[in-house]
């Protein structure tokens, strides 16, 4: 049909559509009525559905008191106590029941709550003519049964629920439960329908019916239903329960008559028909406009749509979005690339407290200073950075203020910046430290960065363009260029270390890194290469490996190197039969001139004295300082005759000791020193370098015992003897441990024979030996430094024993003498240590008494003066042991805060027989009384002994004529 039939006949055309809206308008009636009845049928089905489903609940609710109920008699095997209890509870959380029985054996005893019993009490359900049906159907099927709806003796109307219980034989598994009784539990119907609120049916415009069968009469028995409730065309639901079926019928109330519905759907049908025809004659009327309309907005929409399109695709590969803003300067307008780059879904709303949330911390001012621009509608620009997930994405942002439409750009400028910064680290690392050169695949200089030229020597210009063979030094052949070729072409990677020549001639080692750089297609371009000059790190390498094997002071070989070379020559003896020899050799009285001169007088001693002893031996032999003011000469391949060995490494020695007397000019003064060696011969037989360099320093201590400035051969004896030294040193560290030392104590007398304190003497109760005597280990203790401990054990132990001595009115006066080494003196906390003990142990200070030798008085009197004084302030008394044996001077001696002197027993043991310790003996005494100090004698064994010492003045005693030393005094 041609469309200008529609626009010469709009009238026709209107007719005929109103006819045919009435028709679908009839046909619309039909089926909405249909419709409603249909849907008014579902509604009261589901209605019904609903409200027989909360009835069947709430009955299996009550009916499961039951169950808990049975769960308890068969816990307790039938035996159930206190019912009454557990039934109230029960009761409490099930308001639809009435009360619960009892029946054992179907006859019921018990029954809740109270005032339910003088009801059903003693009735045997299982033969009792109403209720024998329900009770014997519930014991044979052993389930639950249900009786009612049945009138309650007490009112009401009510269904009575009985379960049955049986139970099972605890000893026999396999024997079938046996019948207990039965359990039953009134419901209150009323309760359970006004729970199931069936009423509310009626005030939703339905009728209902509910009931049942009755199991004996087998007739319709109604249990509720509505005043108005009519059989007919009902909508029924069944009610499950246990042994019974419930029914639910239900039936709509019309309140409109149907005549009334239809008319009025009639009329709107009518008015609608008539309605769509004068519109369809508009319709025709404007159709030509609407379609030439049409055809233009066709055209400019496909013309838009198309530059859209284009737009889109600009910013997409431009990386640029546009946006603009709103009248109130709050709300944006932006473009899909500007909201993929803002990383904000497309068509979302943005403004501007949302955008400043993602911008970087550190860009805030800039960009808020921008927004205060387009704010104010000027010009403006900015880049700026934001986080978005996690990432930092750079943005360029400009707002022309001059456009009607107020726009803006946002560009992602992230790559850009990544490269601007890549280059900026490439420039940067380029011109590093590092020499770097870039070649073409030719080797062809294309590039050069400062270093380069500072390590080269080569201006840029003189290197571009040149071959980098000009850096060749020549020191490596064709067949080292040839293997970093190879090595290029495999891995597209070379490093190494080699040799180059500077421009100015001189060679230098180079750490040299080549790397290839390839195409697309994995051709070689160019070649980069980073040069690093380790000329320094070569000199400091050579310098770190002689400072590893040199000593500093000296430049001698070092004990590493010494025991390096010496089991280098332990092996080549495996294939000579010549003789070597080692020499240990150490200075006499090194320690002396180090003490009186200062420590750079013995340097400067050890360095002449190296250089005296480089000239006594031969080229190849081994000269070292093996610590302090020991050397050892090392001599190889002297003579395939031990004889003629032995005599030529006594030449030697000879000739290094007649060296080293020679006196020395150090800064002007003159010194004279000498020396003490040990010698010991090897050969092939011989093969550790220990045991070698062990020999010789026994051999070296042998000849300084026999008084220095001599030489002595090893001889096994010697080795024996300093094993049994060293054995001895082993168990003294033992026994401090085990504490195997004990405290002896020898009395201290006056004149009246009357004990005035006592001296502690150490002992060594040996587990082995027995008791050592101090003169076996004393030495060695002092020689092995052990004597600081061992002497901190007899401070702390004597202190104890005063402690002890304070707390008896016999012995609470007496004092303690302690002997005190010179070594443990010297210690920066010798102070601190007495005053510690004396505090820890709370003893009078005055009492303690610190026996000291005169080998104090020989270095550092000041520093010794000092301590004596500390402790002097404090109560410490002191005595001088030995006096008269060793170096005491008297200007020291009127210095020192003595109380006491102490006469040796070498003088006391002669006294009588020998006229000169006699007089020394009245020399010291005097010397005591002149200076105000108390006198004492050790080693008085005889009563004349003493009488002459009384005579002389001394009237304190002490020697085995008053006792000998014992673990306890009297």
């Amino acid at each position: 049909m041609s469309p200008h039939l529609y626009l010469r006949k709009p009238l026709l055309f209107a007719s005929l559509t109103f006819v045919m809206a009435m028709l679908a308008s009839t046909a619309i009636i039909i089926k909405l009525e249909g419709s409603a009845n249909q849907k008014e049928h579902l509604l009261a089905y589901d209605l019904a559905r609903a409200q027989a489903n909360a009835l069947q609940n709430n009955m299996h609710k009550a009916i499961s008191a039951t169950y808990a109920l049975a769960g308890i008699v068969a816990d307790s095997n039938g035996r159930i106590r206190n019912f009454e209890r557990f039934a109230d509870k029960i009761l409490q959380y099930h308001p639809q029941i009435a009360a619960l029985y009892l029946a054992p054996q179907g006859i019921t005893t018990d029954v809740a709550p109270f005032e339910w019993r003088e009801h059903g009490l003693g009735i045997n359900l299982l033969t009792d003519p109403v209720r024998k049906t329900e009770a014997m159907l519930a014991r044979d099927s052993a389930q639950l049964t249900l009786a009612g709806p049945l009138p309650l003796t007490r009112g009401g109307t009510g269904i009575i629920a009985r379960l049955p219980v049986f139970l099972d034989d605890a000893i026999d598994a396999n024997k079938p439960a046996e019948f207990w009784g039965l359990i039953s539990a009134v419901i209150d119907l009323k309760t359970v329908l006004a729970d199931a609120e069936l009423s509310k049916l009626v005030a939703r415009g339905y009728d209902y019916e509910l009931w049942r069968i009755d199991p004996s009469t087998h007739t319709h028995q109604i249990i509720q239903k509505s005043p108005g409730f009519k059989p007919g065309n009902n909508i029924r639901h069944a009610i499950k329960l246990p042994n019974v079926e419930w029914t639910l019928d239900l039936t709509p109330r019309h309140s409109t008559p149907f005549s009334n519905t239809l008319l009025l759907y009639s009329s709107i049908g009518f008015l609608f028909s008539l309605m769509l025809a004068y519109l369809v004659q508009l319709l025709l009327e404007a159709s030509r406009q609407r379609k030439n309309l049409k055809n233009i907005i066709a055209e400019r929409t496909a013309e838009l749509s198309q530059r859209e399109t284009d737009l889109r695709r600009a910013q997409r590969i431009s990386k640029t979005g546009s946006w603009s803003i709103g009248e109130d300067t709050q709300e944006w307008r932006y473009s899909e690339e500007a909201s993929r780059i803002l990383g904000y879904p497309s068509g979302s709303k943005l403004d501007c407290s949302s955008l400043l949330q993602r911008i970087h911390p550190d860009d805030m001012p800039a960009v808020k200073q921008f927004w205060a621009q387009v704010q104010a509608g000027a010009d403006a620009s900015i880049e700026h950075r934001i986080l978005l997930e996690g990432e930092v994405r750079w943005l360029h942002s400009q707002y022309d203020g001059q456009s009607a439409r107020r726009m803006g750009t946002v560009q992602d400028i992230t790559e850009r910046k990544r490269a601007e910064e890549d280059l900026r680290i490439a420039a940067i690392a380029f011109e590093g430290q590092e020499g770097m050169l870039i070649t073409d695949a030719h080797r062809a200089i294309l590039r050069v960065n400062q270093a380069f030229t500072r390590i080269t020597g080569y201006s840029r210009e003189e290197a571009l363009g040149k071959q980098t063979s000009l850096l060749k030094s020549g020191l490596h052949g064709a067949s080292y260029y040839e293997d970093m070729g190879k090595q290029l072409e495999a891995n597209a990677f070379w490093q190494g270390e080699i040799w180059n020549r500077r421009k100015n001639g001189e060679v230098y080692p180079e750490w040299l890194t080549i790397t290839a750089v390839k195409n697309a297609s994995g051709k070689v371009v160019n070649y980069v290469a980073t040069m690093l000059d380790i000329t320094q790190r070569k000199a400091t390498e050579a310098k770190l490996e002689h400072l590893a094997y040199h000593d500093p002071l000296t430049g001698l070989a070092n004990r590493r190197l010494l025991i390096d070379r010496l089991q280098h020559s332990l092996q080549a003896k495996s294939r000579s039969n010549q003789y070597g020899a080692v020499l240990f050799l150490d200075l006499d009285d090194f320690k002396t001139i180090n003490d009186s001169s200062g420590h750079g007088k013995g340097d400067l001693l050890l360095q002449v004295v190296a250089k005296r002893l480089g000239h006594s031996i031969r080229k190849g032999d081994t000269l070292a300082r093996y610590g302090g003011d020991e050397f050892v000469l090392l001599l190889e391949e002297l003579s395939e005759n031990i004889r003629e060995t032995a005599i030529e490494v006594q030449m030697i020695a000879a000739k290094i000791l007649a060296d080293l007397r020679a006196p020395y000019d150090l800064e002007h003064l003159e010194y004279h020193s000498s020396a003490s060696i040990g010698i010991t011969l090897f050969d092939k037989q011989n093969t550790s370098a220990e045991e070698l360099l062990k020999q010789v320093e026994v051999a070296m201590y042998e000849a300084k015992s026999s008084g220095g400035n001599s030489y002595r051969f090893f001889d096994k004896d010697m080795l024996d003897i300093v094993n049994t030294r060293a054995a001895l040193e082993a168990d003294m560290r033992q026994g401090l441990l085990q504490e195997q030392f004990v405290l002896y104590y020898q009395p201290q007398v006056n004149s009246s024979g009357q004990v005035t304190g006592a001296e502690a003497l150490v002992r060594w109760q040996h587990p082995q030996r027995g008791l050592v005597p101090p003169s076996d280990f004393i030495p060695l203790a002092e020689e092995s430094g052990l004597i600081l401990s061992l002497g901190a054990w007899i401070l702390k132990t004597a202190c104890a024993k005063l402690a002890e001595w304070q707390n008896s009115e016999d012995t609470k006066n007496r004092t303690l003498a302690v002997n005190v080494s010179a070594r443990q003196f010297r210690q920066n906390d010798f102070v601190t240590l007495v005053l510690d003990n004396i505090r820890h142990y709370q003893i009078d200070a005055s009492k303690l008494k610190l026996e000291l030798t005169e080998s104090l008085l020989v270095d550092n009197v000041e520093a010794t003066i000092d301590k004596m004084n500390q402790l002097k302030t404090r109560g410490v008394g002191f005595s001088l042991d030995d006096f008269g044996t060793g170096y005491s001077s008297l200007s020291y001696l009127k210095r020192l805060p003595l109380d006491q002197l102490k006469i040796d027993q070498s003088f006391v043991r002669d006294i009588l027989n020998n006229n000169n310790d006699a007089v020394i003996t009245r020399t010291i005494i005097a010397l005591g009384q002149s200076l105000g100090l108390a006198v004492i004698a050790e080693g008085v064994e005889t009563a004349a002994q003493r009488d002459f010492l009384q005579q002389q003045g001394c009237l304190s005693y002490q020697g085995y004529l008053y006792g000998k030393p014992s673990a306890e005094l009297r």
